[in-house]
């Protein structure tokens, strides 16, 4: 057999590989894995012979039962094969650990950039190294804050403007086991980006927390309006819209409420965040209260690994933590991670934008994810 098998990019074969660790703890079966890590090379360092050189060096394993290549993001590689194949690894660690040695400059020990894993038993190691690195979002570097006057012409603005160019949806879905991701629900939203693009492009409208905070309830009241038009919901799924406690207690929530079908009843998410129970816990409880009585489930969102051992979900009555990827929650170990969230059928993974951070949120045990790497089968 050769190694010079690629499926079709990256990310692919690291579903790929997600799946077959998947399939081996579903079916009891043993594989085994060799990583090579050429994403710890530098990147002012790396250069394409070092990845043809790695992959040189795995031949001696092409010829174990079941071999199988995986391209990974970063230049990474990993080989999966099936029973002893213990002559052949030991060359192959042989020439990697020359290979390495001759490199310049010098690079992290040979531990780290050359792993071995028994999966299933070592898939969480596993998903750990392949998980990927958090996205670096561009900033509106550059760009003043709002003040009083720009917020109150956008508001102006607002008030007559046609909302649904700015209304969009992302899919909430659940994975259960190794079949396919089934929606969950949607989530609906106006894009603050757009907005701000097309209202007010030479303002920065998150960089005020207090004045961004007042847009957003205006922001809600136009979303809340939008949905309570004449058969917006007639045919509409389940889905979360994200709310300020102030919205919810508000009339053009109520409006909201007045309109929704039977069917919809008791399927709709409220997402709100961890700051409105912060800055008013009674208004907090009292809104809670009221949204359970009318059905509605509640969410809070935002939830970094800084805020999650202050806000377990149990004491607040929410019925889901929205908890985005990033690598510090990838760095967390297992134990601290099941003691903050032990519920894991009650969390919702959002930012699963690649399969690594999709392979390292099922290896964990979650099954509710918001993401690129996690979207509905058509």
């Amino acid at each position: 057999m050769t190694l010079m098998r690629q499926i079709s990019g990256a990310d692919l074969d690291t579903t790929a590989l997600g799946t077959l660790a998947r399939d081996c703890r579903l079916a009891g079966v043993e594989r085994r894995v060799l990583l090579v890590r050429l994403s710890l090379v530098p990147p002012e360092h790396y250069r394409p012979h070092h990845g043809r050189l790695a992959e040189g060096a795995l031949e001696p394993l092409g010829s174990a039962d079941r071999a199988r290549l995986y391209r990974l993001p970063g230049h990474d590689l990993a080989l999966v094969w099936r029973g002893d194949a213990a002559r052949q690894e030991s060359r192959v660690l042989a020439t990697l650990a020359v290979l390495f040695a001759e490199s310049a400059p010098p690079l992290p020990c040979f531990a780290e950039l050359v792993c071995r894993f028994t999966v299933p038993r070592d898939a969480e190691r596993l998903a750990a190294c392949l998980a990927a690195p958090e996205v670096v979002r561009p900033t509106a570097a550059g760009r003043p804050p709002l003040d009083l006057a720009a917020l109150g012409a956008i508001e102006r603005a607002l008030a007559s403007a046609d909302m649904s160019r700015f209304a969009r949806r992302r899919s909430i879905c659940r994975r259960d086991g190794s079949g396919p991701f089934r929606l969950a629900w949607e989530k609906r939203f106006l894009s603050v980006t757009e907005i701000g693009e097309s209202l007010a492009p030479e303002h920065d409208l998150e960089a005020d927390p207090w004045l961004f905070r007042r847009l957003a309830r205006t922001l809600d009241r136009r979303m809340l309006a939008l949905l309570s038009a004449p058969h917006a919901l007639a045919a509409a799924a389940p889905f979360a819209i994200e709310l300020s406690v102030e919205s919810i207690l508000s009339p053009a929530f109520l409006g909201f409420d007045a309109a929704l079908p039977a069917g919809l009843r008791g399927k709709i998410v409220l997402d709100l965040l961890p700051a409105d129970i912060l800055n008013d816990a009674s208004a907090f409880l009292f809104a809670r209260d009221f949204a359970r009585g009318r059905g509605y489930r509640l969410a809070l969102r935002a939830i970094t690994p800084a805020l999650l051992p202050i806000v377990p979900p149990d004491p607040f009555g929410v019925d889901f933590l929205e908890v985005p990827y990033s690598s510090g929650l990838a760095a967390l170990p297992r134990a601290a991670l099941d003691a903050a969230l032990p519920a894991r059928e009650r969390i919702l993974l959002t930012g699963i934008d690649s399969a690594g951070a999709l392979f390292w949120g099922e290896a964990q045990g979650f099954a509710l994810f918001q993401g690129r790497a996690a979207l509905p089968e058509t």
